[in-house]
């Protein structure tokens, strides 16, 4: 399946003549069927992953290309954008289009992952198993080959793909499968990831709220839990992030079944698989430095002990929603914004240079 055949399967696109940039939304039960999908393939993605679809949006500069299927076969490199628990490719706002406007050249998908969104478990009680950090990226990069977004071994210089994570899916950055991936073909960006392997006090809260979760359901008290759980969650620990993203998780909250809101967040405080020791390239990290879902302190000491330098974390000013611009964060997450579009497309031409320093 070529690139240009799956980006037929897409919803109606949308131009903004303002900025330029263009956008549509894809899910994988449509692409299958309209046969633009393997049923095979599709169905395999399903059983792997415990999906019962899987949804995306995907950006690109009109200028560039007038179909996503040109876009995507003439762009230097494909920037995925991976959101954390509760949320869909929503919680990205206009990130997506800034990205486009600095670089045309680039294609930035955005899915809505493990079990929000457009893409639903199949259970509706999953398996802890399949809802941690690893088993999140697994389902993304099985859904990258599914889609052939990286280039064809052929090719002597490799379309770079750049993944940006946010909280669980900054987490699940780490999980990464490295040995399948060529060098320099692969960025990193970690947004304050929720990976808390050494914040035992933080893994013991999110296990009980999502014990809590579960029980709620299961006695029936949703009341309770929409009325009270859910806006105490968005706004402790989202805390300063737009309206926008606050009632984006408002819904996914009111519209995600019981058990998967219960075992994703029971996920990220379960015992979770080892991070290896290693040298990773291409691989930065962003901290808030009031961001009450991940201390800034034990990560800054879990990324001491996993190999990482200095140059490759920032601690800004801000909470854990860093990149999303309320009333009251204006002055210091308009800055993180820029911030983080400047982190992204550095790391893709550090990649880039990378690829040509080798092929000389």
């Amino acid at each position: 399946m070529s690139p240009k055949r799956w980006t037929q399967g897409h919803s109606q696109i949308r131009e903004d003549a303002k900025t330029g940039v263009a956008s549509a939304r894809y899910t994988l039960g449509h692409l299958a069927e309209r046969k633009l999908l393997g049923a095979r393939r599709a169905a395999r993605f399903r059983a792997e992953t415990g999906l019962a679809d899987f949804a995306w949006q995907v950006t690109w500069a009109a200028q560039s290309a007038k179909r996503p299927g040109q876009a995507l076969s003439r762009c230097q490199g494909c920037v995925i954008l991976i959101h954390g628990w509760d949320g869909s490719h929503a919680i990205w706002e206009d990130i997506p289009d800034r990205i486009c406007r600095a670089n045309p050249r680039l294609f930035v998908l955005a899915p809505d992952v493990n079990g929000f969104g457009g893409s639903p478990f199949a259970d509706e009680l999953p398996t802890p198993a399949a809802c941690d950090p690893a088993a999140l990226i697994s389902s993304i990069e099985r859904w990258i080959e599914l889609l052939r977004l990286r280039s064809a071994l052929t090719v002597r210089r490799h379309r770079v793909i750049t993944l940006v994570g946010h909280s669980m899916g900054g987490a699940a950055l780490f999980y990464l499968g490295k040995r399948s991936w060529r060098a320099h073909e692969v960025a990193r960006l970690a947004v304050a990831p929720a990976l808390l392997l050494n914040d035992l006090q933080r893994r013991q809260f999110y296990k009980a709220l999502g014990v809590s979760i579960w029980a709620g359901s299961a006695t029936r008290t949703l009341d309770w839990l929409k009325d009270l759980l859910a806006p105490y969650l968005i706004e402790a620990l989202i805390g300063d992030a737009s309206k926008a993203v606050k009632d984006e998780h408002l819904r996914i909250f009111e519209n995600t079944p019981k058990g998967t809101l219960a075992q994703t967040f029971y996920a990220m405080g379960a015992a979770l698989n080892p991070v290896p020791r290693r040298r990773r390239t291409h691989f930065r990290v962003i901290l808030g430095h009031r961001d009450r879902l991940v201390g800034a302190e034990p990560m800054l000491l879990l990324l001491e002990e996993l190999g990482f330098d200095s140059e490759d974390i920032r601690v800004v000013l801000g909470d854990h929603y860093l990149f999303s611009v309320g009333l009251s964060s204006r002055r210091l997450h308009s800055a993180n914004r820029e911030l983080l579009v400047r982190q992204i497309l550095d790391l893709h031409e550090e990649c880039r240079r990378a690829q040509r320093k080798v092929a000389r």
